[in-house]
């Protein structure tokens, strides 16, 4: 299959009629243009010139061919000088944990797009576990997950820290400066699935310590709903994910004595997956 720079040097070369001129346009030697012609005609199978004098002029196959590729040569030199000098656009394919889909996210991928207008965005929202599985499948081109991140199939990156807290909606429950895990473990906690970062950052915090897990919900949203309906509901959920609730009384933050539940967002990427410029800017801007 030809070029598109070698259908550039034809079409000069039709227009022209010397391999000099041509030589000098593209800054290429006049046997680099020889060979490039010699080439195409290799491939379409027929000679295209003829030599008068000092001059080549097509033959009657040449003007053929030179009237069927300027139909397209305008459009391909379009998309060449539009991947060439705009590469920073096209879709980009995020997939992250649920806290970091809806409190994090949302403010990256606006603040993005008003700096690049030509990008696109799909963000896909589930668990710590689906996100790794996804990215490892290739249906995603950047994943964030929440705390620790071990596959060695994957580049990881730190982009932020965070904090769970123990909340709940019983303010006389709220009133003491400190709590024991083992006195709240008996009460009604509300936690994510299985799967989730959240779940297994307390989890794995406070083991072997076992708390009575009475509901399990896919989204923090939800669970939010739930503790407003009883004093007896009790849960550990990310900061950023309440800090609105808390600064307004709706629920209160019970610190529990000797843990904190501390766990980083991180960027991961398949490490065997090539970069785009678009990939390359957009990482960059994250980590910043």
């Amino acid at each position: 299959m030809f070029t598109l720079k070698q259908l550039e040097v034809f079409i000069s070369l039709a227009h022209k009629q010397k391999v000099i001129d041509v030589a000098s346009e593209f800054q290429m030697s006049q046997s680099a243009i020889s060979m490039s012609i010699k080439e195409l005609e290799r491939i379409v199978g027929e000679k295209l010139f003829e030599r008068i004098g000092k001059r080549l002029t097509l033959n009657e196959r040449g003007i053929l061919f030179l009237e069927q590729v300027s139909l397209h040569i305008d459009a391909l030199q379009k998309v060449y000088t539009n991947f060439s000098s705009q590469k920073i656009e096209g879709n980009l394919r995020l997939c992250a944990s649920v806290t970091i889909a809806n409190y994090l996210m949302p403010k990256y991928i606006d603040e993005y797009i008003k700096i690049h207008q030509n990008v696109k965005f799909s963000l896909k929202s589930t668990n710590t576990n689906d996100v790794i599985r996804l990215i490892k499948e290739g249906t995603y081109d950047i994943g964030f997950i929440e705390d620790k991140c071990s596959d060695e199939t994957l580049t990881c990156k730190k982009i932020a820290s965070d904090e769970l807290v123990v909340v709940t909606v019983n303010q006389e429950l709220a009133k003491k400066n400190l709590h024991f895990i083992d006195t709240l473990a008996t009460m009604q906690w509300i936690m994510r699935e299985v799967g989730s970062g959240t779940r297994s950052t307390f989890l794995d915090a406070i083991s072997p310590e076992s708390v009575n897990i009475y509901m399990e919900f896919d989204h923090t949203e939800t669970i939010k709903k739930f503790l407003k309906l009883s004093s007896n509901y009790i849960s550990c959920l990310p900061r950023i994910s309440i800090a609105q609730e808390l600064n307004e009384g709706a629920l209160f933050e019970l610190p529990i004595r000797g843990y904190e539940f501390k766990r980083d967002f991180i960027l991961i990427m398949r490490k065997d997956k090539k970069s785009s410029m678009l990939v390359d800017d957009f990482m960059k801007f994250i980590s910043n």
